[in-house]
């Protein structure tokens, strides 16, 4: 009967939250209007305030609010082909492609393989144990997803944390610190790593179509590294010195059965087998393609790129062909989709290699295959076709016109207040959907301002990752906190620090190599 009410009232919690954000919709509308907006300008805006509602509150799935800008942008008077055509951006089908390959790695354990070889090699002390877990989950978390990574390394850090127990207690203060410490270096590395290249995590694809829509340019896999790296590089060991050291102090002496449970675990997945090398060969190809596509002037030596070395264009090959492709397609092949046909050609290619042939097996199987985040392609065209409607309105020129009339701000300090508002924001909305809100303002602001676009997009879409306060902040977040080993409270007081260390570190790397590596 309690379970009945339950349901009962969280229907009737849903559907207040639904009906509200229609009421929202509709007042937000004529008020946009009565204002002076254009009724494209406000009926746009209006969308984008419900979307950023239901996104927030999560009344319906995400992918199904990203879906309503095929409804009513078209009915605001905006071009129904270019916002569909938003959802089929060559982003999408790089995001597409990763996943592919992250599901090869995945199938076949060769992720728990990296992460056990890196955590074996530090050290089995608590502290180096920490370290270990942060430099592998961050690797990893560099070409597969935030969620997936904080998965995989949890269940090895259980493992880690009950041979501890098994010497002194599960309730010693020491373990609970050192378990306290682990969990958290898990979730935060996984997040961090996540802004390091440019498939890191989806908010990361989305900054780089909206970058192209405002007519920025492109931003390379070369370019992303020079500004995302550094982040992940210098943020790491200084998370990890804050766990060990102040937020969950523990001991930097070896604990017995430490190096026992790692052996044991490595032992257990015994030697590399065929899927293992394929899935492995198809992830260092595609980094290799994706890293090395463009020249790399390094001062003292330049790399050639090898896709200037490729004689013939696919519309050199399609020929008359080409002009009747949908514009999306034409996207895809052009120079600037390269690294999604990368991403396609590879993790496609996987579904298609064999591993044995009697009973016939391939690299990617079709199951895994369709284990992929698919509604995660639909929520990346939501935040695309929020951006192309708040553009195509007009509404992001009445933004930045107004953004004019504020007073000087310092550059710095502008940065800093974005990756705040960002991490905010983050903390109780997904990071997907909080960037999807937060770039078509904040690009539209930059000109108002005065500071490089390129430098704002990338503090909001950054900052997004880093919201490490609350268990819903991030999924990596939630995963780490049903271990038991931290509490609310514990999550809050030391995320707030890491939190705000983040947006420092942000404004700081965005303020002074973002504009130098965008003009590269």
């Amino acid at each position: 009967m309690s379970s009945l009410s339950t349901e009962n009232t969280l229907s009737r919690q849903t559907l207040l939250v639904l009906v509200g954000g229609v009421l929202l919709f509709v007042v937000a509308g004529f008020a946009a209007g009565a204002l002076g907006l254009t009724t494209k300008a406000a009926w746009s805006a209006a969308t984008v305030l419900l979307m950023a509602f239901w996104w927030i509150v999560q009344p319906i799935p995400l992918w199904a609010t990203a879906l309503l800008p095929l409804l009513l942008f078209p009915m605001a008077g905006l071009n129904f082909r270019a916002i569909l055509g938003a959802y089929f951006d060559p982003v999408n089908f790089l995001f597409l492609g990763g996943m592919l390959i992250a599901a090869c790695m995945e199938q076949w354990f060769l992720h728990r393989r990296l992460a056990l070889g890196i955590v074996s090699f530090l050290g089995v002390s608590p502290r180096r144990i920490v370290l270990g877990f942060m430099l592998a989950t961050g690797f990893i978390t560099l070409w597969i997803s935030n969620t997936a990574t904080a998965l995989l390394m949890y269940p090895i850090g259980l493992a880690v944390l009950q041979k501890f127990a098994e010497q002194r207690g599960a309730d010693d203060p020491d373990i609970r610190r050192f378990g306290a410490a682990l969990m958290l270096g898990i979730a935060y590395a996984a997040s961090i790593g996540g802004v390091g290249t440019k498939i890191g995590t989806g908010p990361n694809l989305i900054l780089v179509k909206q970058y192209a829509a405002a007519n920025l340019g492109e931003i390379s896999f070369l370019t992303w590294l020079k500004i995302g790296l550094p982040i992940v590089i210098l943020y790491l060991p200084l998370v990890w010195l804050y766990l060990v050291r102040v937020a969950e102090p523990i001991s930097a002496r070896d604990f017995p059965g430490g190096r026992e449970a790692i052996n044991q675990a490595r032992s257990q997945q015994g030697a590399m087998s065929r899927g293992e090398w394929v899935s492995l060969c198809g992830f260092l190809l595609a980094a290799f393609l994706w890293t090395f596509r463009q020249e790399m002037d390094l001062g003292f030596l330049r790399i050639p790129g090898w896709s200037a070395q490729i004689p013939w264009t696919w519309k050199g090959v399609l020929g008359d062909l080409h002009a009747t492709l949908p514009a999306p397609v034409v996207k895809l092949l052009s120079p600037s989709g390269a690294e999604s046909q990368i991403a396609l050609l590879i993790g496609v290619g996987l579904m298609l290699v064999p591993i044995r042939l009697r009973p016939v097996e391939f690299a990617l199987s079709r199951r895994s295959a369709r284990g992929i985040a698919w509604s995660m392609l639909l929520v990346l065209g939501g935040g695309f076709a929020m951006a192309e409607g708040i553009q195509g309105s007009g509404l992001s020129d009445l933004i930045a016109g107004g953004l004019k009339q504020l007073p000087t701000i310092h550059p710095l300090l502008v940065l800093f207040l974005v990756c705040l508002l960002t991490t905010a924001l983050s903390e109780v909305a997904s990071n997907v959907a909080t960037v999807s809100i937060m770039l078509p303002l904040v690009t539209a602001m930059a000109s108002g301002l005065g500071i490089h676009p390129g430098s704002l997009m990338f503090a909001a879409t950054l900052a997004a990752s880093f919201g490490f306060m609350l268990p819903a902040g991030t999924p990596p977040n939630a995963v780490v906190f049903a271990s038991g080993y931290l509490t609310v409270p514990q999550m809050a007081r030391n995320g707030l620090l890491v939190d705000l260390g983040g947006a420092a570190l942000i404004s700081l790397v965005c303020y002074w190599v973002a504009p130098w590596a965008l003009r590269g």
